[in-house]
């Protein structure tokens, strides 16, 4: 029998190792290791019972946070300043459209297929969990897969824009179901713009003034790690402030990642040597590669699909956001002959994440019939399917886009 820390470091180190094996396959071949480390973890959490998945769903928010804060971080230092003001405006068009269609089909496809007779409102709260692509999955490959940096830049911005509307509209609709309040166009406005120019101005500030800090501090022991730690304060304070954590996070590294044009913009002499070095630069993208290792393999021990309806309604839902992907990426990327190759790429970049998942768990704190005797009793029947179809739609969406990218690549090369 063997003693439970010392099965906790094997995993651990394995989960590493294959994590790393992954990603030179990926890079060797072009097939992605989010699958390999998805298909990892059901087998050590479901399949094996090595894990037990219910143990460990209370770190899912805390898992999905690190995840969340330092990938982003590293794909904002990856991305070019000016190529992100020149995209936004595309990139915005793209989120937007993508994420009102998305949250319209899944209403009507729960609607009338899956839950017919219970409230238009729990069914919208599905469409807006499940309405936009995980940042954290989408900047990882993008980052990493070979497209242009025009199409990487509009795909990541994309990502965290819908990030922020699955997560704002989600509370929302739960906070307007608990308390019976009838939507109100002004207060969902100012919750949107609270979130996004928070997290935005937050973003810029911490990354111009650690820039200058860095200036003084870079030759210090252990300044990397207080980067990081001053990346993850950032996140907090936007979070509690109420702003979008991850929109900081990815504008605090697009500014760490831009030092030279940034003095340019702002017409300052640059500074003999840089502040953020490569040094920095290698040690955030570890960081970024453990976390999303551990991260991928978490949504394979998350797996619970209860029956084979569920999978028929998860592939069904994922189906029908592919197809309705395919216009929304025409619509968003019209007269655009830069991305004319890139079109199929984008359009298979909609894979679901584990914020999906930790929204679908949200409702099972509000089934208590005694605490919330109307949503109570609708939740207590919803939460699992909410919950089990979530995860389906994440791994059909995933392989979705680990089989479509070697495919397409080999295609166009």
């Amino acid at each position: 029998m063997v003693d439970p820390v010392t099965l906790a470091l094997i995993l651990g180190g394995s989960i590493i190792v294959i994590g790393f094996l992954g990603n030179y396959l990926f890079e060797q071949t072009g097939f992605p290791d989010m699958l390999w480390l998805i298909i990892l973890g059901i087998l050590l959490g479901p399949l094996a019972g090595l894990i037990d998945a219910a143990s460990i769903m209370s770190l899912a928010p805390y898992l999905a946070s690190l995840a969340l804060v330092f990938i982003l971080f590293d794909g904002g230092m990856a991305m070019n300043i000016d190529r992100v003001v020149s995209e936004s405006p595309r990139a915005i068009v793209l989120a937007l459209t993508g994420f009102t269609l998305n949250v319209i089909a899944i209403t009507l496809f729960m609607t009338y297929f899956v839950i017919p007779g219970v409230p238009l409102l729990y069914s919208l709260l599905f469409g807006t969990m499940l309405g936009g692509s995980s940042s954290i999955v989408v900047i990882s490959l993008a980052s990493r897969i070979k497209v242009t940096e025009k199409c990487s830049t509009i795909l990541s911005l994309e990502s965290a824009i819908t990030d922020v509307l699955c997560i704002v509209f989600s509370l929302l609709i739960i906070e307007i179901i608990l308390k019976g309040t009838a939507l109100d166009l002004v207060i969902i406005s100012g919750a949107i713009i609270n979130r996004f120019s928070i997290g935005v101005i937050l973003g810029v500030v911490f990354g111009f003034v650690w820039i200058n800090a860095l200036k003084k501090i870079a030759r210090a022991t252990y300044a990397y790690m207080l980067t990081l730690a001053i990346v993850l304060l950032a996140y907090a304070l936007s979070e509690f402030l109420g702003g979008s954590g991850s929109l900081s996070s990815l504008l605090f590294g697009i500014m760490l990642g831009n030092e030279k044009a940034i003095y340019r913009m702002l017409k300052r002499e640059n500074p003999s040597s840089a502040a953020v070095d490569v040094g920095l630069k290698r040690f955030e993208s570890e960081v970024a590669f453990f976390l999303r290792t551990y991260f991928f393999v978490y949504i394979g021990l998350i797996v619970t699909i209860s029956s084979v309806t569920t999978v028929i309604i998860g592939v069904a839902l994922s189906l029908s956001l592919l197809l309705l992907r395919f216009g929304v990426i025409a619509v968003a990327t019209y007269r655009c002959s830069d991305l004319d190759r890139e079109r199929p790429i984008m359009n298979i970049m909609l894979t679901r994440g584990l914020a999906a998942a930790v929204l679908a768990t949200v409702p099972l704190q509000y089934t208590d019939v005694t605490k919330y005797p109307e949503a109570g009793p609708f939740f207590q029947t919803l939460s699992p399917i909410y919950a089990n179809v979530a995860v389906v739609v994440i791994l059909a969406t995933a392989i979705v886009a680990t089989i479509g990218i070697p495919l397409l690549r080999r295609k166009h090369a």
